[in-house]
């Protein structure tokens, strides 16, 4: 399987010189609220320390690991999320385990 980065993603990548990418699956418990455990795909600018528990890309210089709790739907590519100073960086084609 392939992943693709986008036109954005690049800029973004190459302006903060990030060349390591780690999506990870993140639980949090609200404080008071009857939800109970709310999960969301992270995007860290750093490499794992273990990186036996996560898929890897490679792809226009840039390392890819994606947690392999993360469930593949579709092609893979590395967006950019969020407007002016909250952008960030998303995986599409990956979803939320239930």
């Amino acid at each position: 399987m392939a992943l693709e980065i986008t036109n954005a993603a690049k800029r973004y990548l190459e302006k903060h010189g990030i060349r390591d990418v780690t999506f990870r699956l993140v639980h949090y418990e609200p404080v008071g609220c009857c939800v109970g455990i709310v999960k969301e795909i992270e995007a860290y600018h750093e490499a794992p320390e273990n990186a036996c528990h996560y898929k890897y890309f490679h792809t226009d210089g840039v390392h890819v690991f994606v947690s392999r709790a993360i469930r593949i739907l579709g092609p893979l590519s590395l967006t950019m999320h969020g407007f002016w100073k909250f952008r960030r960086l998303g995986l599409n084609g990956a979803g939320i385990p239930l």
